[in-house]
């Protein structure tokens, strides 16, 4: 149910999706969605725990060539960019509008904990071998997500132009972490 549902936003979008039209397209009863998810929004909350589990296979997938702490960091905020710019209806729901989605889903909140926990612990871990400036990492994480994420905003609803294609933006994901990284890079004193 869940993959149907994100074929059907990839197909339609968000607002489009009913748990009716989902039955229809399984060849189910109306009723039979409702035996799992009695909302749409519990069914986004579920398709959005999809979308994280994607996002981190994704992200793992290019990990492996990444051996120093910074490497693994530029990959990761890379990463984001490009599996938004690969999977945009699951990235969609995955930051919809708290009102979309039933945030106190345990599941919800437990995945996203984890995506942002491991962030977390690559900031420090990249302070720590002082390639990067030491300070809060909360505010080292927040600089490179609002950049990274309105990068992956624009290119998945198609702002940038010639970048849009996924090809372009990942060149564009290197340049724009490359600026950052410039600005979070530790100085001699």
């Amino acid at each position: 149910m869940i993959a149907a549902a994100l074929r059907a936003i990839e197909r339609d979008g968000v607002g489009a999706l009913s748990l009716r039209a989902l039955a229809r397209s399984l060849g189910v009863s109306p009723r039979a969605p409702y035996r799992h998810f009695t909302t749409k929004e519990q069914l986004l909350a579920a398709v959005a725990v999809e979308g994280y589990r994607m996002s981190a296979s994704f992200m793992e997938s290019r990990l492996a060539a990444a051996t120093d702490p910074m490497g693994r960091l530029r990959t990761t905020v890379e990463a984001y960019v490009l599996f938004a710019a690969e999977h945009p209806a699951a990235f969609r729901v995955m930051y919809a509008p708290y009102a979309t989605v039933e945030e106190d889903a345990p599941d919800l909140r437990h995945a996203r904990a984890e995506g942002h926990g491991e962030m977390m612990r690559l900031i420090v871990g990249v302070q720590q071998s002082g390639a990067i400036r030491a300070g809060d990492p909360m505010l080292l994480a927040l600089t490179l997500w609002s950049t990274m994420h309105g990068l992956a905003v624009l290119l998945v609803e198609g702002q940038l132009g010639r970048f849009d294609r996924p090809i372009e933006g990942a060149k564009l994901a290197r340049v724009v972490a490359a600026m950052v990284f410039e600005g979070l890079l530790a100085r001699a004193k």
